[in-house]
């Protein structure tokens, strides 16, 4: 089968609406995710890229809580299994790890876009 001239006025410019497509679903739509804490004593919100090391208070003990420009995990926690530590870091939008004999929550949320805002200045008290 040969392909005639009109055939390729027609086919590039289906093959660029594919690939812009490609881009715009998995390239991002301007959504930044941000890390999400929670204990019994509140809520903390912290941008992907912050690097802090965090120590939460729950009904046990306290956990530590490592950021890591981009991971989080929980460093120690005063529960008997300790399979909240063994659970690694998380990076996806949609992960989490907990320590639920501390009631302790760590997930990460796609927040919404920062148009006209300074995404990297995210605090509990912006939300």
């Amino acid at each position: 089968m040969l392909f005639k001239p009109y055939d390729l006025i027609i086919a590039i410019p289906m093959l660029g609406v594919v690939i812009a497509s490609f881009l715009v679903v998995y390239t991002g739509t301007g959504h930044h995710s941000v890390i999400k804490m929670k204990s019994e004593g509140g809520e903390w919100i912290y941008p992907m890229d912050a690097t802090e090391t965090m120590c939460l208070s729950g009904p046990l003990g306290d956990t530590v809580i490592a950021l890591n420009g981009g991971a989080v995990r929980i460093e120690s926690s005063p529960c008997m299994n300790r399979t909240c530590i063994a659970a690694g870091a998380i990076r996806s939008p949609g992960q989490w790890v907990a320590c639920l004999p501390n009631r302790i929550m760590v997930y990460i949320d796609e927040g919404p876009s920062h148009e006209g805002t300074d995404a990297d200045n995210v605090d509990a008290a912006a939300w």
